[in-house]
Parts: C-alpha cells; structure tokens; sequence
C-alpha cells in the first residue's frame, strides 16, 4: 500500500505505506513481520511549524489491532537534520497506553514544515496478530501555522487479509507485442476470488471455466503501449479483501495519439498525414504527391507540392496572395490549366492565357495543373498564403517547423531497443527523442528482492521483484518512466533488501522512442 492521508483537524499531510506493501494476518506456522512507515510533509502549500509528531499503533489479537507483542515494536526516524527542519529528531522508547502503544519523535528545535523536505518515521519489528481485518493507527501531531502549536489527530487504517487471499506475479507473457496484435497477461492467486481487469477507459468482469483457464487473460488488439490493473476482491466471514497489481504492455510501431505535437527539425510520414483540424506550418511544407486540404491551410512560409494541390468540399476558396514562377518571375499560366472558379476574378495585374482560360461556377476556383512560364512545375514562393478546406493529404513527406496537432494514427521511425542489465549496476544516456524508458525485473529465488529503478528529471519510478519460497511461484514486476527528449535518463539493478548476491536475479531495460534516435547503455 502507498497511501496520503489527511484529516480535518491536522495541518500536515502524511504519506503511509507498509512492507510488504500488502499485510496478510499471520498464521503460527508463518509468522508475517511488518514495517510501517510514515512520511511526513509531502505537498504542503503554506508553512507549518511542528514541535513533536507520535505515531499509536492498536494492540491485540483482534482485527482492529496490529500485534499481541507490544515488546518486540521498535522506532525509527530519518530526515530532519538542518537548520530549520528541527536540527536533528529524537525518537523515544515506546510506552503503552491502554490497547495502543505510543512513539514519540520530537526536534531539538522547532521545525518548519514547508513542503521543500520529508522527514520519515518507521515503526519495525511488528509481529502481525492472526486476525484478519484493518489495523488502526493515530497519528497526533503538535503543530501550528501562527500563535501556539496544539495537538492534532489524524486516525487511519491499513488492510490486514486473510492468509488464504493470495495475488501476485501479474505479468505480460511478453512485454512487446506487434500493432494489432493481443497480450496476454498472467498471475497468480487465490482461486475464489473476484477479478477485473481494467485498462484504457474499459474494464472486464473475469469469468473462468474451460474455455478460459484461471491465471490467464487475453487482451483486445493494442494499438499504443497500454497499462493494465488487476483488482482482486476476496471476501471471508462477510469482509471483504482488496489487492491490485498493474503491468505495461508496449507495442512495436505504436499508433501515437497526441493533444499538442511540436517538431522542430524534419518529420517524415512515409503514409497519410491526416488532419481533422487547423494545420498550421510556419516554416516550408513539402508534399511529393497529392496535398488535398478540406480544411483551413496555411503557410506562412514556402508550399512546395510535386503533386496536385486540391480544394474540395463546398464553399471553399483558394486565396493567394502573390503567384510567381520558380524564378520568382509574374506566373504566366500555360494552356494546360483549367480554372473552374466561383462568379468573379478579379486581378489588378495582368493574366497571360496562352491557350483557353474557363471559369465557371459559383463557388470555388479548380487548378487541374500549375506551371511556370516555360511549363516547369511551379514552386509558389513565401509570399503565397493558402486557406483552403479541412483536410490535407501528403503521401510522401511533411515538414513543419512549427505546430503540428495530429488527431488520427501515425507511424514514427524510431525502433526499440533492448538490453540485459548487469546485477549492481547503473546506467546512464541521454534521450535522442522523447520516449518511454521501461525496466522489467524478474526474482527467482527465495528471501530475495531484487529492484529496477529508471529516474529522470528528480521523478523516479521503481520496480521490485519478490519470490516466495515455492519454485512456481516466481515474481515478475515492471516500472515505466517517459523521458523527454534531450534529457538524461538512469536506470539501475540493484538489491532493495534480502540476499545482495546476484543470482537468482535478472532485468531487462526497454527503450520505445518517439521518433528517429538510437541509444546505447
């Protein structure tokens, strides 16, 4: 669990999660040994001053207590050490206090809590009674923004399942799947229990029998990397027991849908470039086959099109506002061309027919071919604006150097790429192109906990992978960072707790670009 919590009275936020991340009741077979941590100060938007922070855990053998041994509990604190941040925190040996048993951490001075730092107590060493249910805790904080600091109270709870609710190991059977092609996702867990799977904006209630064998699912056809949770609900004596897991699937030559596109050097669609909307392009757009817009086109600089240019739709109007030759010559229009326009022409300087010039309709002016005056293709220079309709079509190359806005699919060039990692190593790179930096952790042995973590830009996510002591039983677990481009990128394979040796422990790293650009670890 990894959970911010809040409450009315309390001026601090704090951040709680526990290890394992999921509490199971223990059994006196297997005993289950617990740490709770509580970071506090995390998004803070005004200034609090704090004079001492306690953390009460419940204690019993009940569903609402933590542990019977209130002896073997132990205290923690880590942070806080400059000026300002309490020059240092002094945790104290735990009191009991009727069915609670009390920590006290305070300051050598006061600290101010402004949102710039964390500090982080940890409570170790709880023995988890046997009773399922949901273990109360208090947090009681001495704070204030002005005046005198008082006590504060924040109550939380945190999830105690049942030992018979089992859920791990959700993981793709491949982690990269073709564009159109289905994933299939796999894990492990208890059998009764209630699954959906969510992804996209969809979900799916899970049904098994035959046809469809319990730890397996088969997705749609992705079209785009795509995250997927699995919730699990499992209910025992009327209470009933969440846990979820997520997994990313990438895909090879994904279709990439985008609110905001801006490409400052070359982009080259080797299909359909379709627009929906405006397409605006203030540096020279070049298209080597036809350029169809049936929207509103402008270029504020060259429009260089090797094929036809075509308006359609009803009521649209070509306008250009000075039409030269490629040697920026008067464009003296050849007999070849055939003007279809709307009711009136008017040119305030000269029109050179050689052949027959026809206009008719009422609406629209139609150009069947545009050349120069000695019959060369011509190159409109960049004084000549085109607002025509909505669509543009380009079968070989577009390029912008300014805004491109894509509402349909597109293909980028760039491949991904893949590496083993190297056990209790980090490496670094730089991003060529924006992209997406996954890392795939695999644990294989028991009392291990393998972890991959990838960081950029102080945003850091990571993935630890967790074997139980059964052979077919083995942990599989997957961290996703976007990175953007020019922007440097470390992802590590180190040990996050248990055996520091590296067998039994493999990664993987998986690099998908947003456009051309290899990298190398």
């Amino acid at each position: 669990m990894n959970e911010i919590i809040r409450s009315g009275a309390a001026l601090l936020p704090y951040s709680v999660e526990t290890f394992p991340p999921e509490l199971t009741a223990g059994t006196p077979g297997a005993p289950v040994t617990a740490t709770l941590k509580v970071v506090v100060g995390a998004g803070l938007l005004r200034p609090v001053r704090c004079d001492r922070l306690t953390v009460k855990l419940r204690i019993g053998e009940g569903a609402s207590a933590w542990t019977g041994n209130r002896t073997a509990l132990d205290s923690g604190v880590v942070g806080g050490e400059p000026p300002g941040q309490g020059d240092g925190w002094t945790k104290y040996a735990g009191y009991p206090e009727g069915d609670w048993q009390v920590f006290e951490f305070e300051p050598t001075t006061t600290a101010v809590f402004d949102g710039s730092w964390r500090l982080t107590l940890n409570l170790f060493n709880i023995e988890v009674n046997s009773a399922p249910g949901w273990a109360e805790f208090q947090i009681v904080e001495k704070t204030a923004t002005s005046g005198a600091t008082s006590d504060k109270f924040t109550s939380a709870q945190v999830q105690k399942a049942p030992s018979a609710f089992v859920f791990h190991s959700f993981h793709p059977k491949d982690l990269l799947v073709g564009n159109g092609d289905c994933a299939t996702l796999l894990w492990q867990g208890t059998r009764d229990a209630a699954y959906t799977m969510y992804w996209g904006g969809s979900h799916e209630e899970l049904k098994f029998g035959p046809d469809q064998p319990f730890g397996e699912w088969r997705s749609p056809e992705l079209n785009t990397p795509t995250g997927f949770m699995l919730q699990a609900r499992y209910t025992e004596d009327g209470k009933t027991y969440e846990r979820t897991l997520t997994t990313t699937v990438s895909v090879i030559k994904p279709d990439l849908e985008l609110r905001n596109l801006t490409v400052n050097g070359t982009l080259t669609a080797k299909g359909a470039v379709t627009a929906n909307s405006t397409l605006t392009a203030h540096g020279a757009v070049t298209a080597k086959s036809t350029l169809k817009a049936e929207g509103t086109l402008t270029a504020d600089s060259t429009l260089n099109a090797n094929g036809d240019v075509i308006a359609v739709a009803a009521s649209r109007v070509v306008r250009i506002r000075e039409l030269r030759g490629p040697n920026g010559v008067t464009l003296r229009v050849n007999s070849n061309t055939e003007f279809l326009p709307q009711n009136a022409v008017t040119v305030n300087g000269t029109i050179d027919a050689k052949g027959g010039m026809t206009a008719t309709g009422s609406n629209f002016v139609r150009i069947r071919e545009l050349r120069g005056p000695y019959g060369e293709p011509l190159k409109i220079n960049s004084h000549t604006q085109f607002l025509p309709g909505n669509d543009v079509t380009i079968s070989r190359m577009l390029e912008t150097q300014g805004l491109l806005k894509v509402s349909g699919p597109t293909e980028l060039l760039g491949q991904p790429q893949s590496w083993s990692l190297t056990w209790n190593t980090s490496r670094t790179f730089t991003a060529p192109t924006s992209g997406l930096a996954i890392g795939h952790v695999f644990c294989g042995g028991g009392n291990r906990n393998p972890m991959v973590t990838l960081s950029s830009e102080n945003r850091t996510t990571r993935a630890s992978a967790l074997k139980f002591n059964s052979p077919a039983r083995s942990g599989y677990e997957t961290a996703v960072l976007g990175i953007r481009k020019g922007r440097s990128c470390t992802v590590a394979f180190k040990d996050s707790g248990g055996d520091s040796g590296p067998d039994w422990k493999s990664a993987w790293f998986i690099w998908i670009p947003f456009g051309s650009g290899s990298i190398s670890l």
